[in-house]
């Protein structure tokens, strides 16, 4: 054995205990001696990924691409690098080159489908998934990823399929559990408790496995109409969560304060100008944004994008700042100076990576309500609808809500009142950016609209310049895949179940309802 041969063997050792340094080392060594070993600088990549370096990893994966353009291990990883760069176009077509490499190599197969999957493009997922599980039956993270790609088609049948096996390979694969009682929100036979119960006692439990857990046992005691006993699991498991991350309701006023103070009542903002083809809708998270993204996909003159981080990541651009965060207050103080026409250029181009090639476009980021000052400077011809539902409701949705658990930007739903504090100052936005802009943002509720669908349907495309089209009363009948929180909910017609849900957890809402008195916040 050549010593090359040794120093890779180590190298990739050592990358595997996460002994990055070591590995490093090796690798160094290696591409002295060989400096067109292909693997090598494969390899350095992995490295400089594990230390979340994507950008340098990406540099040193292309190193090896130009010394092994078909290798489909380097382009698949290539395409996931792309994509956690949120850089579609890119991640799609090495995604691309990778599947017509002929991958034969199950983690492979599955690194494109989840490529596939993180851009949207879950149709094209779900065969290279497929044939990963194939490869490797055994694996319960393969069969995971697979039952995601089938849920966000809406193929609940096949998707609960392989949680349940994933399940059975890994018992304490939590995360499935959580998943499957997600799927099955719609079905309304609650589960027998006990197994979930067993799990949630299980000693040594992680802070993100009790959260995974005490969300799927609250859904099946929601569906006995055991609320209390609901409530209860989730409080424990997200008060064990509060305790672990820095989240203050103080830092999020100041946050949307600066916004206000950003843009304030005595400028002049442009009234017409470029972004007409854009429909932006935004909320605060569980009100009802994927009903109304599904209502507008569903009109042949509109398509949706799904949810964009593009709008703010060309604000952060545009603010020149340097601090890691997409929104802090730094970026607002830039506001002001930020040129307006290299955001919407900035955003416009995203869009067109995004495979948009003309006509108009859905944006349905929920937080894009902290940007509608931002939007309407840059884009002035834009649409920006507004979800507005019932404020207890919309607490306790977002509290009864499992976001990304890493995605620090829903932190606040954690805790109960940091959630209705956070209301609280949605509240107050969405009442400056009325009088800033009064009838150029549509406001929906979410009672109005599922009592009367076709009424707020009508008044919602005529608002987006559509013509009238009833497919847009039948968008459960929209085949087309949705990556929220409602992905199995919208595929029914309009409910109204969820209305007034807030009543079943009354008897935990009583310093909710003293905070929005003092704010003087309607909720009865």
């Amino acid at each position: 054995m050549s010593d090359t041969t040794h120093l890779k063997r180590d190298a990739v050792a050592a990358l595997n205990r996460g002994a990055y340094e070591e590995a490093a080392e090796r690798l160094q060594k290696l591409l002295l001696a060989e400096p067109r070993n292909a693997d090598g600088w494969f390899l350095m990549g992995m490295v400089a990924a594990a230390n979340f370096r994507i950008s340098k990893a990406l540099e040193l994966v292309d190193q090896a691409i130009e010394l092994k353009p078909d290798d489909a291990e380097y382009l698949a990883q290539k395409a996931k690098l792309h994509a956690l760069l949120d850089q579609t176009d890119a991640a799609r077509e090495a995604a691309d080159r990778a599947d017509a490499a002929a991958p034969d190599n199950a983690l492979t197969m599955d690194t494109i489908g989840v490529v596939y999957s993180k851009i949207g493009a879950y149709a094209d997922a779900v065969p290279l998934l497929e044939r990963a599980v194939a490869a490797a039956p055994d694996n319960a993270q393969f069969h995971f990823n697979l039952a995601s790609a089938e849920q966000f088609l809406g193929r609940a049948a096949d998707a609960a399929d392989h949680y349940e096996e994933a399940i059975r390979l890994e018992p304490r694969f939590y995360r499935a559990y959580w998943a499957r009682a997600e799927l099955g929100k719609n079905d309304r036979t609650p589960r027998d408790p006990a197994p979930l119960e067993a799990q949630l006692a299980t000693p040594g439990l992680g802070a993100d496995d009790q959260l995974y857990l005490a969300h799927a046992l609250a859904t099946e005691y929601e569906k006995a109409d055991e609320y209390d006993k609901a409530f209860n699991v989730l409080e424990l498991a997200k008060r064990r969560r509060t305790e672990q991350i820095t989240y203050s309701a103080q830092t999020d006023e100041r946050l949307f304060e600066a916004i206000k103070r950003a843009f304030p009542v005595t400028a002049d903002y442009p009234v017409s100008g470029t972004g007409g083809e854009a429909i932006f809708v935004t909320g605060m998270p569980r009100t009802g944004t994927t009903l109304i993204e599904r209502i507008l996909d569903s009109h042949p003159e509109a398509s949706s994008l799904g949810e964009l981080q593009a709008f703010a990541a060309a604000v952060k651009r545009a603010s020149q700042t340097s601090s890691r965060v997409m929104l802090d207050e730094d970026v607002i103080l830039a506001a002001p100076n930020a040129d307006a026409k290299a955001i919407a250029s900035d955003y416009l181009q995203a869009v067109r990576a995004r495979g948009h090639a003309g006509g108009r476009f859905i944006d349905k980021m929920p937080l894009n309500f902290l940007y509608i000052g931002y939007i309407l400077r840059a884009l002035p011809a834009a649409k920006v609808v507004v979800l507005r539902r019932n404020p207890l409701d919309t607490v306790m949705s977002n509290f009864r809500q499992l976001f990304a658990i890493h995605f620090s930007y829903y932190n606040y739903h954690y805790d109960l009142m940091d959630t209705a504090l956070y209301y609280v100052q949605f509240h107050k936005l969405m009442a400056h950016w009325q009088e800033l802009f009064g009838a150029r943002i549509h406001n929906v509720s979410y009672e109005t609209l599922t009592g009367a669908a076709e009424q707020e349907t009508r008044a919602l495309l005529d608002y987006a310049g559509l013509p009238w089209d009833p497919a847009c009363l039948y968008f459960h009948d929209n085949p087309g895949a949705v990556a929220t929180a409602s992905t199995m909910q919208v595929r029914e017609p309009i409910y109204r179940r969820a209305v007034a849900r807030w009543k079943k957890y009354e008897s935990h809402l009583g310093d909710v309802k003293r905070l929005f008195d003092r704010h003087d916040i309607a909720y009865d």
